[in-house]
């Protein structure tokens, strides 16, 4: 079996419970879609980004990246070029004004700059946040510790999809209470 290619997304759901890259990529479980990835979805379909861009700014809506030598895909919500750098902008739902964001959501957003510079040669200088039903913005701050979650995530989601692991429920079992995939984990 070839190596699998995951997407900045699954960097994501690896950290909030290693059994969905299990379910996606072993069993290949396909689940019905719920209110809150409906509402993921639907926000792609934002149009306003306000006006504080440079003239010379190309702003590129849903860029999907692809990287063969990372493993990784990603597609990224909104991104501003300017000359040799870039700004990603993710968009959001509810309130991102006070409310710290997770690692598992910096890892997500550190997964979509690597590819940004990968593929496209580019250096990410801003990653903000946007909530899409607000406008709101704030930016994000990476360090090298989330680039680094991106690499160790990586390389023990093909080991759970080659080796056909079923990895450990989280700690927090309280996580399960929203999980598209609770009904088939089995030991719930």
């Amino acid at each position: 079996m070839s190596a699998p290619i995951f997407s900045a997304e699954d960097i994501r759901q690896y950290y909030y419970c290693k059994r969905i890259i299990f379910h996606r990529y072993v069993l290949r479980v396909r689940v019905r879609e719920t209110y809150k990835m409906k509402k993921g979805r639907e926000k792609h379909n934002i149009h306003y980004i306000g006006n504080n861009y440079d003239q010379n700014s190309r702003i590129l809506k849903n860029v999907y990246l692809f990287s063969e030598s990372l493993g990784l895909v990603g597609m990224i919500d909104i991104l501003v070029v300017n000359g040799d750098s870039a700004e990603i902008i993710e968009l959001k739902m509810g309130d991102i004004g006070n409310s710290r964001m997770r690692d598992s959501h910096k890892a997500q957003l550190a997964a979509q700059a690597m590819l940004v510079e990968e593929v496209m040669g580019l250096r990410v200088h801003r990653i903000s946040v946007m909530d899409i039903d607000t406008g709101e913005s704030r930016e994000v701050r990476l360090v090298n510790y989330h680039r680094e979650m991106v690499t160790s995530a990586l390389e023990e989601m093909r080991w759970i999809v080659l080796k056909e692991i079923f990895p450990d429920p989280p700690e927090n079992r309280g996580k399960c209470v929203d999980c598209e995939y609770k009904s088939i984990c089995g030991d719930l």
